[in-house]
């Protein structure tokens, strides 16, 4: 976990497998929507359901490598670029991810919960998927142009 990274980067190992998640992840759940689109209902809930508990192992790894690594600090010292502007990116960051991720954990749960009531799909789910997407998008990309900023320059 703490070995070399494979990506070419100064990042260690957990730092790839988490980056290449998240770059991955918009297109993932792109697929899981289209599954949706395509009233393929089940393999969409399964899809959903799947994603999310990886993004959410994915998170812990994270943390607890960061955590047994020094931390943001010590990764920030070793950038070439200024402490403020990364710190400042990684609290909005952090408030997109937070925001992203428990509308997702709350439009999973009460799609699980009220699946199978209801043949029709709320056209509440829908925007509110829409939005999680595009929270989970916006954090992916942030979180990928932070790997870069971090490891790469």
């Amino acid at each position: 976990m703490f070995e070399a990274g494979f990506l070419g980067t100064r990042a260690l190992w957990f730092m790839d497998v988490v980056t290449l998640w998240f770059a991955a992840l918009p297109f993932l759940m792109g697929g899981a929507i289209y599954l949706a689109m395509r009233k393929r209902e089940h393999a969409h809930k399964r899809a959903q359901t799947l994603l999310f508990a990886v993004t959410l192992a994915m998170v812990v790894l994270f943390e607890v490598g960061v955590r047994f690594t020094g931390g943001f600090v010590a990764y920030a010292e070793k950038s070439g670029v200024a402490f403020s502007s990364l710190a400042v990116l990684l609290a909005v960051h952090i408030l997109i991810a937070v925001a992203a991720v428990a509308g997702w954990a709350w439009l999973l749960i009460d799609a699980l919960l009220s699946y199978g009531r209801s043949q029709a799909v709320a056209a509440t789910h829908r925007r509110n998927g829409l939005l999680v997407f595009a929270g989970m998008t916006v954090t992916s990309l942030m979180g990928v142009t932070i790997y870069g900023l971090l490891f790469i320059l």
